[in-house]
């Protein structure tokens, strides 16, 4: 009887392809939090990649940095050093790197092989359980279905919500269908009136800017623009130390342009009310030294998170965001600044300042609603501001990029007269909103502390009333009567 080979059929894998990913990990940060975002242990097929892959991730997870070294004494001390090939396998992955721009690519191909040996161990369950001829063919088709429907669920996005589902509450924020919920809120309003009713979103505490925008929503993503010295970190610190410490929620701030350092002192600062310059020398009083005891602990016990490394590219960014929500469940992010963040790479972003902003904005707003928080990102204005009448700043002085108009669901322009005329209304400020794709636009005034950089709710002098003027004319008239 002659010898036959046997056809044993090896599940569909790409080791080269799996290669690719490790090697870029390895040897660029940008691919680390890519390819530690799309993929996981178990869509590599060799035993090898998938324990490198863990070691990766996790120090991902704990924003560790990773190279060859780290990632053999990391394996050395789990003992699985020789499991993966020993150092000399790394330093082969580390080499085998393709061009990190096309990590996305790398990862789709190890993605896509994964799901195909899934459906096929999936086929093979369902192929063993109709074997068996069970006895009840439909619960075993239901299974079946259930079986792939997971699969597809995993590897597909979201293929659109029915409006019913929303309507009765299925699918809906809230989980109550729209009419209950919209009945709730009109008993609520018979309650309380017009001026109690609150807002629906995240309140700053700026009373005329809530009231104005309705609070901040999730899912948006926010301009604050101004040019240079008007108090835009200032107020942005405001509005986020406001949402965390009023409102107890926790707020990420992404500062590329101060030190985290930097940003504290400006904190406390603004929630003690003492002047900067003597908290830098220590030219204190005691009641002054007592305010910011009573602050450095009472902020203590809130969620305030910063991180300041400089230079992030926009895909950096986007996956430090992530982590800062599932590690403290941000609902807040300020960025600071737009202009400070580089694109993600790729050569035709590098090519054009203007096409690479235009990505910027857009992740931002695909974060905004891939977090469901919002978000609000500083931004620089042109010097067209400065040649202008009155400095007013308006939309086309967005700098670098009209994308950063379209992406963004509110646009506010900061600005402050004195900075040009000292003698024009010192010591105010005006919040423009030029955008607001939810609701109105308008400007509000606010008050403006510079010695402790404080921006607070602004409260024009009312006027006299007819009693208190009729009081003083009468005053005036027997004024000449009055002993001296």
């Amino acid at each position: 009887m002659a010898d036959q080979k046997l056809n044993v059929k090896i599940p569909p894998n790409s080791k080269e392809s799996e290669m690719m990913v490790l090697g870029s990990m390895l040897t660029s940060i940008n691919s680390l939090n890519i390819s530690s975002d799309l993929l996981h242990d178990t869509d590599f097929y060799y035993n090898e990649h998938k324990i490198i892959f863990a070691i990766l991730k996790e120090s991902f997870k704990k924003d560790k940095p990773v190279d060859v070294h780290l990632v053999c004494e990391e394996l050395k001390r789990q003992s699985k050093l020789d499991a993966v090939g020993g150092a000399a396998y790394i330093t082969t992955l580390a080499q085998y790197a393709g061009t990190s721009a096309y990590i996305e690519e790398y990862s789709e191909l190890v993605r896509n092989k994964s799901i195909l040996r899934r459906m096929i161990t999936a086929a093979q369950i369902v192929e063993k359980k109709a074997l068996e001829d069970p006895d009840d063919v439909f619960e075993t088709l239901d299974e079946a279905q259930q079986t792939f429907f997971r699969i597809s669920q995993s590897a597909t996005q979201n293929a659109g919500i029915l409006i019913k589902d929303i309507l009765q509450g299925i699918k809906s924020d809230s989980g109550e269908p729209y009419l209950k919920e919209l009945q709730e809120k009109q008993e609520k309003y018979q309650e309380l009136g017009d001026e109690e009713i609150g807002i629906s979103g995240i309140p700053t505490h700026f009373t005329d800017l809530d009231t104005l925008i309705n609070g901040f929503h999730n899912s948006n993503l926010m301009i604050m623009a101004a040019r240079p010295a008007m108090g835009k970190t200032a107020l942005a610190l405001n509005i986020a130390e406001n949402i965390c410490f009023k409102n107890n929620f926790p707020v990420g701030i992404f500062s590329l342009e101060m030190s985290a350092e930097q940003m504290v002192h400006r904190i406390i600062c603004s929630q003690a009310e003492v002047e900067s310059d003597k908290i830098r020398t220590g030219s204190l009083n005691g009641i002054e030294f007592q305010r910011i005891v009573s602050i450095v602990n009472q902020i203590q016990d809130h969620q305030l998170i910063i991180d300041d490394q400089p230079g992030l590219k926009v895909t950096d960014l986007r996956a430090r965001a992530r982590r800062m929500k599932e590690c403290y469940d941000i609902r807040f992010l300020v960025i600071d600044y737009l202009q400070l963040i580089s694109g993600s790479g790729s050569s035709r972003s590098m090519e054009n300042r203007q096409i690479e902003i235009s990505e910027i904005s857009r992740m931002l707003k695909n974060l905004a609603r891939e977090l469901d928080i919002p978000i609000l990102c500083i931004s620089q204005l042109s010097r067209k501001v400065e040649e202008r009448a009155g400095h007013r700043p308006m939309m086309s002085d967005l700098r670098e990029s009209g994308s950063i108009e379209q992406d963004s669901d509110l646009v506010m322009f900061l600005l402050r007269r004195e900075y040009y005329d000292p003698n024009d209304k010192p010591g105010m400020a005006e919040i423009i909103i030029a955008k607001n794709r939810h609701g109105a636009i308008g400007s509000i005034n606010f008050t403006f502390r510079k010695e402790i950089a404080q921006f607070a709710n602004y409260t024009p002098l009312r006027a006299p009333s007819e009693e208190l003027v009729k009081q003083a004319a009468a005053n005036d008239a027997f004024s000449d009567f009055s002993p001296k």
